[in-house]
């Protein structure tokens, strides 16, 4: 009988050892497939959006409280009591926030923190992969483990700018309602409107810049998630199992379901409402879920017509510029042209090759400069590519209807080739244009280019040029 069991336990532990070794090797060979540039790319962009956040919280209430001081100024005299009211209690102003913001002390209290998919998913992917020490390569342990550290900082970061945001929410309105009798249409109650929107706007973009994958990211998750070992802990470890309180994860307590309805309990409830109106009181239900549709439709309209694009952004009373809440490089443009230029009837001779920078100041407005390259193409009994010069330009661009631009700007043309730098610093060399008219933007998109356009142009100095050259000038460009 001993060696009865002492057979049968090496027959199990050798099964056990057949059926899991195939799975340790498979999770192994994943986990060495996981970029090293997935760890670093997530450390940059975390710090980045880190400093992001952080300055533009700590001016937006900077500024905030500079109106909020002149608000309780203009209020001291028009209603004191009023002002006693607004600014009796230190800790709920702007100034006092501010001062414990840049301290770094936590203004969460009270505050109900929200969930974020994309943060629960990369706090449980590096908390996965610091834990696998023995099958990951040495040089990677370190890293991962500082860009979970910052990970938590983050959480920490934006639990704070969150809890800023619904301050300044209820600040504003408060505000608003509280003063409007006394200061009327005040230009520091609108300082502060627009800065709150600009505010929201700005954060929203700047979560929607970190969240966006890049390729190794993206690579990094697919592996893991292939891994059943890596889903089993995200079950038992992320921040949306503790908030639903999923029984045996980290950090949750005993579940409370108690006045929960199941969805049979939904289903059966509905029935028997349509079962007790009658033979068309589905035909009635299914005609009034349409009229709530399209309202609900509407007033989505509205909101994004007007600049918002939440149910939680506040309708502005203003013509928000959209531009305002993008980085510097999401507001310049590239883009690139070509015109050709006529020697005589028969052939264009040059063409210009141009490539152009372009700042957005607003969604109607917008100036840039650009650089052009003269190719001449011979003549139609003989074609031949030479080498005919530069050009430099500087334009700016207003929308004044639909897709119509009207565009003016100067250009100097460097008309003559040229074998050296020294050539193209003879003043007199160099022709001038002035150039006004008008443009037709379509947002054609394809692999390469986000739009394209159409340009005519009137060189107001053409007369002037020795040999006059042509004052109509068509172009067509392409935007990146």
């Amino acid at each position: 009988p001993l060696m009865s069991t002492q057979r049968l336990s090496l027959l199990i532990l050798f099964s056990l050892t057949v059926f899991f070794a195939p799975a340790q090797d498979s999770i192994l060979t994943n986990l060495q497939q996981i970029p090293q540039k997935y760890i670093s790319q997530v450390d940059t962009k975390i710090d980045k959006y880190y400093s992001r956040i952080t300055n533009k919280t700590e001016k937006t209430l900077a500024r905030l409280a500079k109106w909020e001081n002149k608000i309780k100024q203009l209020l001291e005299k028009a209603s004191p009591e009023t002002a006693k009211r607004l600014f009796a209690d230190d800790q709920t102003t702007f100034t006092s926030l501010l001062e414990k913001y840049k301290e770094g002390k936590s203004v969460t209290e009270g505050y109900r923190k929200q969930y974020d998919e994309y943060r629960d998913k990369l706090n449980s992917s590096f908390a996965y992969l610091e834990k696998q020490k023995e099958d990951l390569d040495t040089k990677l342990l370190k890293p991962i483990k500082q860009t979970k550290e910052k990970l938590q900082q983050l959480d920490r970061q934006e639990e704070n700018t969150d809890a800023v945001q619904q301050f300044i929410k209820e600040r504003k309105k408060q505000l608003l309602e509280q003063s409007i009798q006394y200061l009327g249409k005040s230009k520091y109650l609108s300082k502060i409107n627009k800065d709150s929107y600009y505010y929201f706007e700005t954060l929203k973009n700047y979560k929607e810049i970190f969240q966006d994958k890049k390729k190794a990211e993206q690579t990094a998750l697919t592996i893991l998630n292939k891994i059943p070992a890596f889903q089993n802990f995200f079950k038992q470890n992320s921040m949306l199992a503790a908030l639903f309180n999923i029984p045996g994860a980290q950090g949750a307590g005993q579940p409370n379901l108690a006045g929960l309805q199941t969805r049979a309990n939904v289903n059966t409830l509905i029935q028997q409402r349509v079962a007790a109106g009658g033979p068309n009181a589905q035909q009635q239900i299914m005609q009034n879920i349409q009229a709530a549709q399209q309202q609900l439709q509407q007033l989505k309209d509205k909101i994004i017509k007007a600049g918002g694009n939440s149910s939680d952004a506040n309708i502005p009373d203003f013509k928000p510029n959209q531009e305002k809440s993008k980085t510097l490089l999401q507001r310049i443009k590239l883009g690139t042209d070509l015109g050709f230029i006529k020697n005589n009837a028969l052939m264009p001779t040059t063409m210009n090759l141009g490539l152009t920078v372009s700042y957005k100041f607003s969604q109607n407005k917008e100036m840039g400069i650009g650089m052009a390259y003269k190719v001449g193409l011979g003549s139609i009994n003989h074609i031949q590519i030479t080498h005919q010069g530069l050009g430099l330009r500087s334009f700016a661009s207003m929308k004044f209807k639909k897709n119509f631009w009207f565009t003016g700007g100067w250009e100097a043309n460097h008309n003559a080739g040229f074998k050296n730098i020294a050539q193209l610093r003879e003043y007199n060399s160099w022709q001038q244009s002035a150039l006004v008219g008008f443009e037709k933007r379509l947002n054609i998109k394809t692999k390469w280019f986000k739009g394209s356009k159409v340009s005519f142009l009137w060189d107001m100095l053409a007369r002037e040029h020795v040999p006059v050259s042509q004052p109509v000038v068509f172009r067509m460009g392409y935007n990146f």
